[in-house]
């Protein structure tokens, strides 16, 4: 869940392709699977990014997946990864492999939408489905780093990228993202444990 009890403030990170290629293969616990987007599943998306407090309602999700994403099925089913709870037929997870192109400027590999059901959290799951779609950024996109977007409501996320071999960018954006390198520093400080918080020091980029 987010926690929207402390400054909204946003993060870019990056991570070298050719780190992620060579990332171990994501296991699942059993009765899990990987999934790639099936007509429908935005369905299955809006819910997730609504329970974890993404949008006000699952409608708003949905429309904002059906602008976004939707007009590029083709994409999406090459690249929107869920894990599959294979009892209850629902998703539990998802990342989506995707890029920003900008008019004149290069096409950057991003990562997008990571979001893990309450119910399903602290099983590994969101980890796995973020290896399954790096591996995925690393194999069909050529450039030299992985960015993504995140915020300081999200700073459990942080601490996965970081464990990842993400590093923050200290300055620039990409695509309509900001950066607002430095001042989450403070508010990170207070919000994950002194080693991530060296580590994020220390990958600086």
């Amino acid at each position: 869940m987010l926690d929207k009890s402390i400054p909204y403030q946003n993060i870019i990170m990056c991570a070298d392709r050719d780190h992620l290629i060579c990332m171990e293969e994501p296991v699942l616990p059993e009765g899990f699977s990987f999934r790639l987007f099936c007509p429908g599943d935005e369905k299955q998306w809006a819910r997730l990014e609504w329970a974890v407090g993404e949008f006000p309602t699952e409608k708003e999700a949905l429309d904002y997946f059906s602008k976004k994403y939707l007009p590029y099925t083709k994409l999406l089913q090459q690249r929107c990864w869920f894990v599959w709870d294979k009892q209850k037929d629902q998703a539990a997870a998802t990342a989506t492999a995707w890029y920003e192109q900008e008019k004149g400027k290069e096409r950057l590999a991003s990562l997008h939408w990571v979001s893990t059901d309450p119910e399903y959290q602290r099983r590994g799951l969101g980890r796995a489905v973020v290896i399954q779609a790096l591996k995925t950024l690393a194999r069909m996109e050529n450039s030299q780093r992985i960015y993504l977007h995140t915020q300081t409501w999200s700073y459990q996320a942080v601490r996965l990228y970081l464990s990842l071999g993400f590093g923050a960018v200290r300055q620039g954006g990409f695509s309509s993202y900001s950066n607002d390198y430095p001042l989450y520093l403070p508010t990170l400080w207070e919000k994950i444990p002194p080693a991530d918080y060296e580590t994020l020091l220390k990958t600086l980029v």
